[in-house]
């Protein structure tokens, strides 16, 4: 069942639009926020078809054991706006190894123009450190599987980042976003990035070029805020 709600659309695309202006940070993965503190990000993509991409997340330490959050996304292309928004809560899994997993429960809505359907997450994600030469880095690998309960539509996600610390002011990373739905409409997107903080800076800046391959091959840049809290 679809509601059409101009108005929920509304403060939704004004909160997007907030969000990417303001402070920010992407981290996820498996990792707990420390109880009393998070970090958000936001982001805004171009590619050269002019199709355009807003994000923000947010995660909090509600407890020591429960990581909470908002991950918002927009997208903007020849065929009209489309993107979702979800609330989601993230507890550890009790697994061994040099890594730690969790799973994430999410719900929320997703919208097409301004018709709106409700939606609900399952993820899992894992993540370790890394070391490379004299470099510590990371690894996480977050997957999801989304159902839209207005559309039927369901789908898959898989992101994978790989990142290392250069000193306190710079990072790298290299991430792979893969997507698949019941449709059988699939994409991957590779993005390398770096990361700069400032030395008395609130911020860190990313930079980033995509390459995405779906039905087509576009390329774009990637630009983002993060910031611990």
């Amino acid at each position: 069942m679809k509601v059409h709600f101009g108005g929920i659309v509304m403060r939704l695309r004004i909160a997007i639009l907030c969000a990417s202006l303001c402070a920010a940070s992407a981290d996820a993965g498996a990792w707990l926020r420390e109880q009393g503190t998070g970090f958000a990000a936001t982001s805004t993509g171009v590619t050269d078809q002019f199709n355009a991409q807003n994000g923000f997340y947010l995660e909090y330490g509600l407890t020591a054991g429960t990581t909470v959050g908002l991950d918002i996304d927009m997208r903007l292309t020849q065929a009209g706006q489309s993107g979702s928004g979800h609330v989601f809560a993230r507890r550890a899994l009790p697994f061994g190894g040099k890594g730690v997993w969790a799973y994430q429960i999410g719900l929320g809505a997703a919208f097409q123009d301004v018709a709106v359907t409700p939606l609900a997450k399952l993820g899992l994600s894992y993540g370790r450190g890394i070391k490379l030469g004299k470099y510590d880095g990371w690894l996480a690998v977050d997957s999801a599987a989304q159902w839209d309960f207005g559309t039927s539509v369901r789908s898959l996600k898989v992101d994978t980042t790989a990142g290392l610390t250069f000193n306190e002011h710079s990072k790298a990373m290299v991430q792979l976003f893969w997507t698949a739905d019941s449709l059988g409409t699939s994409s991957a997107t590779l993005t390398p990035s770096y990361v700069y903080t400032p030395e008395r800076g609130r911020f860190s800046y990313v930079v980033g070029v995509e390459a995405i391959r779906g039905r087509s091959e576009r390329y774009g840049i990637k630009l983002g805020l993060w910031s611990d809290f």
